[in-house]
């Protein structure tokens, strides 16, 4: 089947059954179900791994403060920093997964979009979001725009994983150049280097994750988007 084929706005319609729009629109609805259920559970998470390391924050800067900042303070930190360190790289994979299956959900509701653009053609100029399930349409859908690519935005450095990556790496840095400390006494300047190389260190590896969220753009769509219209 041609690209011409499967574009709404220029094929023939389809032979739906009379029930086609109400199964459309159950799926629909589930699957807009399923992207809101998924959005609630990303922001409880980060909610929880914020709310636990300003506990943590709070705590140690409290024992610091009580003990002159000495050794107890420091072993407290060495204590319950890796553990808030853990939950936060637990909630940015998480969060990974869950933009990676809102994307599913954003495209799969393209493909609906098209199926309700064969059956009433004449709606096509009505429709803000896209019918088509290809990288460029589901740019469309998710911020209403039409960029080139995703790849090619700062998509990346606004997202919520983003933001919960570079506070694991905060937390990784001082939780390293603690260490150090409390093996050794170096120069507040290389214990300074010693957190920002664990810091970029560990941002660059979670970063690196978060490009699986790509994973649904690099499958074969069903109903690519036409070739952009030549300018006159």
């Amino acid at each position: 089947m041609s690209t011409t084929d499967r574009d709404p706005t220029t094929r023939g319609t389809p032979a739906f059954g009379p029930d086609a729009a109400a199964i459309l629109s159950a799926e629909h609805w589930s699957l807009l179900t399923a992207r809101s259920l998924l959005l609630s559970e990303g922001q409880q998470r980060t909610t929880v791994f914020l709310t636990t390391l300003s506990a943590a924050t709070v705590g140690i800067a409290l024992l610091a403060d009580a003990s002159g900042f000495g050794r107890g303070a420091l072993g407290f930190a060495l204590v319950i920093l890796p553990v808030v360190l853990f939950i936060g790289v637990a909630t940015y994979i998480r969060l990974i997964q869950i933009n990676r299956d809102e994307k599913q959900t954003v495209l799969a509701m393209n493909r609906l979009r098209n199926a309700y653009l064969a059956m009433r053609p004449e709606l096509s100029p009505y429709f803000t979001t896209s019918p088509y399930d290809d990288e460029r349409g589901f740019a469309t859908s998710y911020s209403l725009v039409e960029p080139t690519t995703v790849r090619s935005s700062p998509y990346f450095l606004i997202t919520t994983p983003t933001v919960v990556g570079t506070v694991d790496a905060a937390v990784a840095g001082t939780l390293v150049a603690l260490a150090v400390l409390a093996v050794a006494t170096p120069p507040t300047v290389v214990l300074i280097l010693i957190g920002v190389a664990a810091f970029a260190a560990v941002w660059t590896g979670l970063f690196a994750l978060q490009r699986r969220t790509l994973e649904p753009l690099r499958a074969i769509p069903r109903f690519p988007s036409p070739p952009p219209a030549e300018p006159e």
